[in-house]
């Protein structure tokens, strides 16, 4: 098991205030340059495939080291850095070193009554990718929506940017109170948008870094952009504490917009408070996920140098079969750690042979997308990512026994039906 720092669950509810900001913005690599996905939308089917793949990648956002010891300085932290870094750390962390029994304080969140009754003979609708994870969080989208009392269902597209626009404008013509898209960026679909505010349609998203337009329309934004640079410094901080601000770490990452941020400001807040930190990152390509590719190139690369001991996988994904990989190369101090674990992340952290994941849950996904939707139509107005959305760190110390990655806060369900008045 890993030691008593990855913090014990112990009913603590969610800190009045989370002081963290980072995470997530993604960039397309293509000969040598970048591209900010959904700054423009071009023509051709070359960008509709990278629009398509970079918004499947997403999805898994929103919705996934070899043994741990038991001692907190390891061979990489054996001299450790300053007690000034080190202090800031822990200070960060005490809100986060036990696990949520509640949805965030609010404010500073959102997580309020409702100052208006749930409008009866509401309808949702939500696109959604074939994605586990994405049908994941549109299955907990239609099950929120029917607990307040409205009708919902789910309509499914291919993945592509051309399928999601077609099934768009399908939901549009159901005339439904809302609709519901996953990671895709806006302006992949302005003319869905257009065409929705025009039909008087609120239309909310997740696991992008675009901000709500108009209500109605595009008026709900959850798990977006402000939520990604709070995990990208919950990351830093966690990383820094562990390491007792000595570590080198390796981000092995993927390029989209939305991941890119994150990586941004996991390192620049590394670089602004750990003088003895070193941070180097590694591309990874989506279609390598799922592949022996990926564990081979991060196996390489810490092979490459033996002074970095933190392996920072960005999803859940890129992290399978990198522990027993490393085993088999003989490699057995390398601490794991990323977001949006999935059930292959689960395991190995519960066998400790990884060190900690920041649980971006895909149910709530579901459930945290509703309760911003409802928010917009009761008050009129764009619900913006607010941050302090309810995030957990998970570690081989208070994760739950099981197989799959749980539900945080596990009351979630009654917490949310709560806030909206309804039974």
């Amino acid at each position: 098991m890993c030691p008593s720092r990855a913090g014990q669950p112990s009913g603590k509810r969610w800190p009045a205030e989370v002081s963290s900001p980072q995470y997530h913005h993604l960039p397309q690599h293509e000969g040598g340059t970048s591209m900010k996905l959904g700054s423009r939308v071009q023509n051709g089917r070359d960008f509709r495939k990278r629009v398509a793949t970079a918004a499947s990648l997403a999805v898994v956002l929103a919705l996934g080291l070899t043994a741990c010891t038991d001692d907190p300085t390891t061979d990489s932290t054996a001299g450790a850095g300053s007690q000034e870094c080190i202090a800031a750390a822990d200070k960060f962390l005490e809100p986060w070193n036990e696990l949520p029994t509640s949805l965030p304080a609010s404010p500073p969140a959102r997580y309020t009554p409702l100052t208006k009754p749930v409008p009866a003979g509401g309808s949702a609708i939500a696109l959604t990718t074939p994605i586990p994870s994405a049908q994941e969080s549109s299955n907990a989208f239609v099950e929120a929506a029917k607990a307040a009392g409205w009708s919902a269902k789910n309509l499914n597209f291919d993945g592509s940017v051309p399928d999601l626009l077609a099934k768009f404008d399908q939901a549009i013509s159901a005339k439904p109170t809302a609709i519901w898209v996953q990671a895709f960026p806006a302006a992949a679909m302005q003319e869905q948008l257009d065409a929705a505010k025009a039909a008087g349609i609120v239309v909310g998203m997740a696991s992008v870094v675009d901000q709500p337009e108009s209500y109605p329309g595009f008026a709900a934004v959850s798990n977006g952009g402000v939520t990604i640079e709070e995990i990208g410094r919950l990351h830093a901080n966690w990383f820094m504490r562990d390491s007792r601000c000595a570590g080198n770490v390796a981000i092995f990452t993927l390029p989209f917009p939305i991941v890119e941020k994150g990586d941004q400001v996991f390192t620049d807040t590394v670089k602004a408070n750990c003088p003895k930190c070193k941070v180097s990152s590694s591309l990874i390509q989506p279609q390598d996920l799922g592949t022996p590719k990926t564990a081979s190139t991060i196996v390489s690369k810490l092979q490459s140098d033996p002074t970095t001991k933190y392996a920072f996988t960005v999803i859940g994904n890129l992290a399978n079969g990198v522990a027993p990989a490393l085993k088999q190369a003989g490699i057995n101090d390398i601490r794991i750690f990323g977001s949006s674990p999935d059930a292959e992340s689960m395991a190995a952290l519960r066998n400790g042979s990884n060190a900690w994941w920041v649980n971006q849950n895909s149910v709530m996904q579901g459930w945290a997308s509703f309760d911003s939707i409802l928010r917009a139509v009761t008050s009129e107005q764009i619900q913006p990512d607010p941050g302090n959305y309810p995030l957990s760190v998970l570690t081989s110390n208070n994760v739950s026994d099981g197989t799959e990655v749980p539900v945080i806060p596990t009351n979630y369900q009654s917490d949310f039906k709560a806030l909206w008045g309804v039974d």
